[in-house]
């Protein structure tokens, strides 16, 4: 008797476990993607970006023009055009051999010097900010900073209509500081016409 109701009881066990077997499975399942193995999973690899290499000749359009100029690390020049002949705004930055035609900057060189027109390559450096406070009515000419140091205005080439007033005001000096061949500028009396140097101290 104890025996038929051990098989009883473990006959019920197993089919109590076979409905909830059943009743798990019939419940919905969601479709989230199955798992995979990171172990197993090949890494895509991201792709390496290639460089372009210096070139070692201008190309024939480039050999007409030069020279180019490397300049350095964030100088700019006066204008909205940059600065004429820029080895890197062309062609990307310079290898260890620079190729025939290409020169580093220097000041001595390649700046526009008004008073030496001769063998000069024409850059014309911006002044640093602050220096120059900008082209106005009676000050509209161009003024010139040696390469080596653009925090100091060294010349300023008179425009049509400039005035010293206005000169003065442009770059925070006295017009009574400056020089006209040579001479000191009497506000008043000095006399400024189109292409008139002036040299500031």
């Amino acid at each position: 008797m104890k025996r038929a109701a051990k098989i009883t009881l473990a006959v019920s066990a197993v089919a109590v476990a076979g409905v909830c077997v059943l009743a798990i499975w019939g419940f919905p399942r969601s479709e989230a993607p199955p798992l995979i193995d990171q172990a197993a999973a090949p890494l895509s690899a991201a792709p390496t970006p290639t460089a372009t290499p210096p070139i070692t000749e201008l190309p024939a359009w480039a050999q007409e023009s030069r020279p180019w100029i490397i300049y350095p690390e964030g100088f700019r020049c006066q204008g909205t055009e940059g600065c004429p002949n820029s080895f890197r705004s062309a062609f990307g930055e310079p290898g260890d051999v620079l190729p025939d035609g290409v020169e580093y900057y220097d000041p001595a060189k390649h700046d526009y010097d008004p008073t030496d027109r001769t063998n000069r390559f024409i850059v014309m450096p911006a002044p640093a900010d602050g220096v120059d406070l900008g082209r106005r009515t009676g000050a509209e000419g161009n003024p010139f900073v040696s390469g080596a140091d653009t925090s100091r205005v060294s010349a300023y080439m008179v425009w049509s209509g400039d005035s010293l007033g206005a000169i003065g005001e442009r770059f925070t000096v006295h017009p009574a500081q400056l020089t006209k061949n040579g001479e000191p500028v009497i506000p008043g009396e000095t006399q400024i016409d189109l292409g008139d140097l002036l040299v500031f101290p």
